[in-house]
């Protein structure tokens, strides 16, 4: 179930899905998600650092693994 799920049963007064403490729970488990989900931002330095290091490794497949180095990068901030 999704937040927008939960709130409307709750608005509606039939959540037979638990307790309020555990649909606030809920609630905090998926704003937590959300948050891990939010772009990340990197610097120039970051971006031009990465493309250093792949250009160096592999030049062939430069658009698709530039690609998949920059967000492994943003994935670890």
């Amino acid at each position: 179930m999704n937040a927008n799920e939960l709130a409307d049963k709750l608005e509606q007064g039939h959540w037979e899905g638990g307790t309020r403490e555990q649909a606030a729970t809920m609630l905090r488990q998926q704003q937590a998600e959300i948050e891990a989900l939010k772009a990340k931002t990197l610097t120039d330095e970051e971006i031009w650092q990465i493309t250093e290091d792949f250009w160096k490794r592999d030049w062939t497949t430069l658009d698709v693994g530039f690609a998949r180095a920059i967000l492994r990068k943003a994935q670890e901030k």
